[in-house]
C-alpha cells in the first residue's frame, strides 16, 4: 500500500500521486483497483499549447519594445501591444476556467472586453470607437451567441436564462450614451438597445414563470 507523507493517508491502487494533494506517493504498488478516478487538468493536457502561446507573447512583446525603442522613442505604442497581449491572456484564462458553463463564460468575456476597450480607447486619447462600435456589437454578438450555443448544445432554458437576462440588461446600457450625446455613431447602439429590449420582452412575456423560478433559486428566495 502506498502512503502520502503530506496528507498522512494510505492510498490503495497503482496511483503515483495522491488523489487529495497530487503529491507523489511512497511505497509499493498493489493489485487493488484504484478507488479514485484519474484527475485531468486542462493546463497539463494542453501544456505545449500554453508554452507556445507564452513564447509567442514574449516574442511579440520583445520585438515591439525593440522596434519602439529604435524608431519611435517618444511614442510608447509598444505598451498598447503588451496591454493587448495581457487582455488576450485574461480572456483565455477566463474562458478555460469557465469552460463548463458557456453562457456564464460569455458574460465574463463581455465584461472583460467592455472594460478593456474603454481603457484602451481612453489611453489612446479617446476617439470614442469603444462606445460607438465595440461595446454595442459585443452585447449583440453575446446575445446571438448565447442563443445559438444553447440550441446547439441543447441546453435547458433554466441553464442560460439568467445569463441571457444579464446580457440583455447590459445591452440597454448604450441608451445612456445616446441620451448624453457622447456618441459619434448612433446606429450600433440603437441596434443594441432595440435588440436587448426585444430579447428581455420576449423572455418576460413567454418565459416569465421560468425567469421568476430561476431568480428564486439563484437568490435563495
Amino acid at each position: 500500500m502506498k502512503y502520502c507523507d503530506k496528507c498522512k493517508v494510505n492510498v490503495v491502487g497503482k496511483r503515483k500521486t495522491c488523489p487529495l494533494c497530487q503529491d507523489f506517493l511512497s511505497g509499493q504498488d498493489n493489485d487493488v483497483e484504484d478507488e479514485f478516478p484519474p484527475i485531468t487538468f486542462i493546463y497539463k493536457e494542453y501544456n505545449m499549447f500554453f508554452k507556445m502561446m507564452m513564447l509567442i507573447s514574449i516574442i511579440i512583446a520583445s520585438v515591439s519594445i525593440a522596434v519602439n525603442a529604435v524608431f519611435h522613442k517618444n511614442v510608447y505604442w509598444s505598451l498598447f501591444i503588451i496591454g493587448g497581449l495581457a487582455s488576450v491572456w485574461v480572456s483565455l484564462i477566463t474562458a478555460i476556467n469557465k469552460r463548463n458553463n458557456i453562457p456564464k463564460n460569455i458574460i465574463y468575456q463581455v465584461v472583460i472586453v467592455s472594460i478593456a476597450v474603454v481603457v484602451w480607447d481612453y489611453v489612446t486619447k479617446w476617439k470614442g470607437w469603444s462606445i460607438d462600435y465595440v461595446i454595442p456589437l459585443v452585447y449583440v454578438f453575446a446575445m446571438i451567441s448565447m442563443f445559438v450555443i444553447s440550441k446547439i448544445m441543447k441546453l435547458k432554458l433554466n441553464d442560460y436564462i439568467l445569463y441571457l437576462i444579464i446580457d440583455g440588461i447590459f445591452g440597454i446600457i448604450p441608451i445612456i450614451f445616446i441620451l448624453t450625446g457622447v456618441l459619434n455613431v448612433l446606429i450600433p447602439s440603437l441596434i443594441c438597445v432595440v435588440s436587448s429590449i426585444i430579447s428581455l420582452s420576449t423572455i418576460l412575456i413567454f418565459e416569465g414563470e421560468s425567469m421568476r423560478e430561476e431568480m428564486k433559486r439563484r437568490l435563495h428566495l
